[in-house]
């Protein structure tokens, strides 16, 4: 992976084991070792491939000028053990957290090839919609569409899914 350092990392948090108190924590975690930016509202939302398992809730955050890709997501493995997250080969198992990086920007809002864009930002309401709150003008390399039109593009949202508490958006710092 490259020793690239974007301008902007774009997160996923997500938790469906007392998510309010983990995302939280995680946001804790996040800010004592970050510049932790922007936050999306909190949705609450069907897991993924998992009928009868607990919603998940999930948020979408910042980071100002964040470590290089390995270093970032070490970073995030270390968060994801302290709050007591346990990998498990089932990848729909619940989780108390999990913190995905979804892409890496520079200045212009361009998200850079030189780090792994997470599919899941064009393909599933739960990373694109809060992502699109706080990241809407990031554009795509290979389209140059924006993250606020891929979510709008997924079309309607599946039963369940919806944000949560009015308004939660945030800065950071």
């Amino acid at each position: 992976m490259s020793d690239v350092r974007p301008a902007y990392a774009l997160l996923l948090l997500g938790s469906n084991i007392d998510p309010e108190r983990n995302i939280e924590a995680a946001k804790v975690q996040l800010r004592a070792c970050t510049d932790l930016m922007s936050l999306s509202p909190i949705y609450q939302t069907p897991a993924v491939s998992a009928p009868g398992t607990a919603d998940y809730h999930n948020q979408a955050v910042i980071l100002r000028d964040p470590l290089t890709f390995e270093q970032l997501r070490s970073q995030l493995k270390r968060i994801e053990t302290a709050l007591g997250r346990i990998k498990s080969t089932d990848s729909n198992a619940p989780r108390t957290i999990d913190i995905d990086i979804l892409a890496g920007a520079d200045d212009s809002l361009e998200m850079i090839l030189e780090w792994p864009i997470d599919p899941a930002l064009s393909t599933l309401h739960h990373a694109a919609i809060p992502s699109s709150t706080i990241a809407s003008k990031w554009r795509f390399p290979s389209s140059l569409v924006s993250v606020s039109e891929v979510s709008q593009q997924l079309g309607s949202v599946p039963e369940g899914f919806k944000k949560l508490g009015g308004n939660r958006a945030a800065r950071g710092k």
